[in-house]
């Protein structure tokens, strides 16, 4: 009977081992493509090291802080922790910098799936140094209290470590950030996804080989029978005499002695091997989180998603990381409140539009005062700069009146406005006081950049090119502008009286839109005329001449608002103009006056006049008044 019992158990052992050994391998590097792929080996795909590199060094350019939660507040570490907030900012180690670190951790968490952090202590167990380990040289190993341990065989040269090769350290000793897995050990990303980096490596293979080795020709010339000598060089002759080169393309082609031409193209295996080959980019990228236009490809990005992908990017590619990097990292604080912090809204340092909007809506809605937005800024506070408006008519916070449930009223000073506000009210910009023309301009340079960027890109330019670009933008821009003018004269001529004819200032028109149109155009043909046109980098031009886009809408309104007012009130009758300074410029100038027809001490006959140059025009916000008698 035990035998039969030993003979069943047998027989199922070896079923449960034969079920077992037919499991696919998350581990390896044999691939079906017939290629074996490593980690290392792996940043020779282009898909991987871009994505790798992006990822690590977004990371690692991320600023970093410690904090301390105490409730709601946000209080700063105590001073005990100073050493320890160095070496997590700054210099972890006498030989590489925080983003130098946090890097190489990264890197290494991305292709093995594991990074190791030796911590250094002194004798009274403060940490005084952080040293990465290379992955290749830790093996992890389980103590009989089922803790984890970590032998480094480090070789002291190339990876330097402060114990000796060999040593085995305790769990307290070392901060291990896995990518994904179940076990002790994590699962490397490329041993995982080691079929489709094969695939893209047997694909880049076979591509260089094609071209290494091939000689089909693109064209061939066949005839029904055997040329002489003579016959053969002269029908050689005549194709290259007139069809050859790009003066004779389009030519008439005449064949005698039914000869064909024939064109010789890739077979559908060999150009197959294109689409194999972008589709296994894709994939690698999907892997970490990219999205593709981040690896170049730009098949499905638009001006209208682009913003998304970049959201997307740092939602599914930066967050896991941080999280892993912030929580791993939180054991060396034996303060259960203190954590580590990457702040993702250091991606905006490059986008000055979204931070600028970022920093309005803190002000607006009262979580951040001048001197916190002047901080983040690396500027120095500013006197009454840390007052918190309230959304509700922008006052300082706390001055209206409140009253609580079951409470009396506070009865609670009220912000007074000043004599000046009380007697002249605040007259705004042409862009607040018409922002329907601003979204009109916005959609002309909005379409005039994509037409460019289709237009452009890939193709061959030069600085001889702005001129045609100029004057396409300039014939775009002028009706709008003509209307914007017209708008806003005809609002200030019926407030002087009078009326206002458009024909007078149809050349005005014309030089201001040719003018704004050349603006425009010199900052992207600057950047253009940087790089080659082949260049990944254009869209990256067209992409900041988009983002430029809303503001370039706002001045150009601004300025040719300006001198619509002034030609309203001009035609309707005014005599004199007084300027209102609301910039620090031209705060010397406030309240000064001038014929009509004369202009001020700055030269200007109206705010951002373009006759008195830039500086006139740049950073001014100021204003002027009109009237018929003077004052």
């Amino acid at each position: 009977m035990a035998k039969f019992t030993d003979r069943v158990r047998d027989a199922w052992r070896s079923l449960v081992t034969r079920a077992q050994s037919r499991m696919p391998s998350l581990r390896g590097s044999r691939t079906a493509a017939g290629v074996h792929v490593t980690p290392e080996q792996s940043l020779q795909v282009m898909a991987v090291l871009t994505s790798v590199r992006l990822v690590a060094e977004a990371v690692s350019s991320l600023p970093i802080s410690v904090i301390v939660r105490r409730g709601r507040d946000r209080v700063p570490p105590s001073p005990k922790y100073r050493t320890l907030v160095y070496l997590l900012t700054i210099q972890p180690n006498p030989v590489m910098d925080a983003a130098e670190f946090w890097r190489t951790v990264v890197t290494w968490m991305l292709i093995r799936g594991n990074a190791y952090v030796f911590v250094q202590r002194n004798g009274a167990g403060d940490v005084i140094g952080l040293w990465p380990v290379p992955p290749t040289d830790v093996k992890v190993l389980r103590t009989s209290t089922g803790d984890l341990a970590y032998r480094l065989s480090h070789d002291g040269k190339e990876t330097w470590l402060p114990v000796e090769t060999g040593y085995v350290a305790t769990h307290l000793e070392i901060l291990h950030y896995r990518w994904f897995g179940t076990g002790p050990e994590a699962l490397s990303p490329i041993g995982v996804a080691r079929q489709q980096v094969g695939i893209s490596v047997a694909a880049t293979g076979y591509i260089g080989g094609f071209f290494e080795r091939d000689a089909t020709p693109e064209t061939v010339l066949t005839t029904q029978g055997n040329l002489t000598d003579k016959q053969w060089q002269r029908l050689v002759e005549q194709m290259e005499d007139r069809h050859q080169g790009f003066e004779n393309s389009h030519q008439l082609a005449v064949f005698e002695g039914g000869a064909k031409l024939e064109r010789v193209s890739l077979s559908p295996a060999d150009a197959q091997f294109l689409a194999v080959y972008k589709l296994a980019e894709g994939k690698i990228a999907s892997m970490y989180g990219v999205p593709p236009h981040k690896i170049g490809d730009l098949e499905h990005a638009t001006f209208s998603n682009i913003e998304h992908l970049g959201i997307e990017f740092v939602q599914d590619a930066l967050l896991p990381p941080i999280t892993r990097l912030e929580k791993v990292t939180q054991r060396l604080f034996d303060d259960l409140e203190m954590r580590l912090k990457f702040d993702p809204k250091g991606r905006m340092r490059g986008d000055t539009a979204a931070q600028t909007a970022a920093y309005a809506a803190g002000r607006q809605w009262g979580y951040y005062s001048a001197n916190d937005v002047r901080s983040y800024e690396d500027l120095p506070p500013i006197e009454n700069g840390d007052t918190y408006l309230e959304p509700t008519n922008m006052v300082p916070a706390g001055a209206l009146p409140i009253q609580r449930d079951g409470l009396p009223p506070v009865e609670i000073a009220q912000l007074r406005p000043t004599a000046f506000r009380a007697i002249e009210p605040l007259r705004r910009t042409a862009s607040d006081d018409a922002p329907a023309w601003v979204t009109r301009i916005d959609a002309v340079l909005s379409d005039f950049v994509a037409e460019q960027r289709e237009e452009m890109a890939g193709e061959y330019y030069s600085a001889d090119d702005q001129p045609e670009w100029d004057a396409r933008l300039a014939a775009a821009l002028e009706p709008i502008i003509g209307g914007a003018v017209t708008d806003l004269a005809n609002r200030e001529a019926a407030a002087h009286g009078g009326v206002f004819i458009p024909a007078l200032v149809q050349n005005w028109v014309a030089a201001a839109s040719l003018s704004h149109a050349q603006a425009f155009n010199s900052l992207t043909f600057l950047g253009l005329l940087a790089i080659e046109p082949d260049d990944l980098e254009v869209f990256e031009v067209f992409r900041a001449s988009a983002a430029r886009v809303p503001e370039a809408a706002r001045r150009v309104l601004d300025i040719v608002g300006s001198f619509g007012r002034f030609e309203g009130a001009s035609q309707a009758g005014a005599t004199e103009k007084r300027w209102i300074a609301r910039d620090e410029q031209h705060e010397s100038m406030q309240g000064e006056t001038a014929p009509i027809d004369e202009p001020f001490s700055n030269g200007t006959k109206w705010p951002r006049d373009l006759a008195a140059g830039a500086t006139e025009v740049t950073g001014c916000t100021c204003d002027a008044e009109y009237d018929k008698e003077s004052t």
